[in-house]
């Protein structure tokens, strides 16, 4: 488990520190959210977490995803992570979109955050983190808590 927790603490000091400095979030009304760049980020989580699923892993692609991304969810870390992920979860079932966060301070990071449903249930969280591009920037899974 300690290295899962690691993991995600790693990937969510990337996430933010390419953001140059700590931003402040709120919660989006549902009519300001792009269907498209929602239907994006729900597709992207669930193919992650599908092919993941199945033994296999999702290869991202640059029109996906920036390349820090693509470098650092290569398939053997995406492996790791989904033994540890159902590990502590279970098996991944699908998710629902549950809500987006957009910061407060002009930073162009979207947090779109879904409810993830595995076997047995637990409350999961998929946090896809999308930039200025609708690029792929962050990916996390982890306990569900409605505050970030």
């Amino acid at each position: 488990m300690k290295p899962f927790a690691y993991l995600i603490i790693a990937m969510f000091l990337y996430s933010f520190a390419s953001c140059q400095s700590p931003s402040k979030y709120e919660k989006a009304d549902a009519s300001d959210i792009e269907q498209e760049r929602l239907d994006f980020a729900k597709r992207i989580s669930d193919q992650l977490l599908s092919a993941q699923a199945k033994g296999g892993f999702y290869q991202l692609t640059e029109e996906e995803a920036d390349s820090k991304m693509i470098s650092g969810l290569d398939e053997a870390l995406q492996r790791k992570s989904y033994q540890q992920i159902n590990g502590a979860f279970g098996a991944y079932q699908g998710l629902t979109f549950d809500h987006l966060m957009r910061p407060t301070d002009g930073t162009l990071y979207e947090i779109y955050r879904f409810k993830g449903r595995f076997n047995p249930k637990a409350e999961v969280e998929v946090r896809t983190i999308l930039n200025a591009d609708g690029k792929l920037a962050g990916f996390f899974v982890k306990p569900w808590r409605d505050e970030l």
